[in-house]
């Protein structure tokens, strides 16, 4: 479940700082910045450039509501009582997306040794995901 959270997020994230360097680059024109982003007007009463700050702002909302969710679980603090290794693997394994393969030797382990490490740390049910 924290890794399905924060894939979320983390492409949340990408999607926010992308829409906020777009319209720092262009805070003069944010119409511009939206055709750069490829955000065309579908409608004559919300602008290419007001759409943008839209999505802007419904991003925020979301990534919120998802930090929220994921604090609420209690993934947050499940995450903060690992070690500094097994939170290592896991945020490898279930943020970033590695595969058992390539995250193993990133952490000095096989990628049975990986696998063995990640059923130790997630002995509780919702824990990983």
């Amino acid at each position: 479940m924290y890794g399905s959270y924060s894939r979320e997020i983390s492409k949340l994230r990408v999607w926010l700082l992308d829409l906020s360097t777009y319209l720092w680059l262009h805070e003069d024109w944010p119409e511009q910045a939206a055709r750069e982003m490829h955000i065309r007007g579908l409608d004559n009463k919300h602008p290419p450039g007001q759409q943008l700050c839209v999505q802007k702002a419904a991003i925020e909302a979301q990534l919120e509501q998802l930090r929220a969710a994921r604090s609420a679980l209690g993934l947050d603090d499940w995450l903060d009582s690992l070690s500094m290794e097994d939170r290592q693997i896991v945020q490898l394994v279930y943020e970033e997306g590695y595969s058992y393969q390539a995250a193993a030797p990133m952490v000095n382990l096989s990628k049975s040794g990986l696998r063995d490490r990640i059923d130790s740390i997630c002995k509780s049910p919702h824990a990983c995901g």
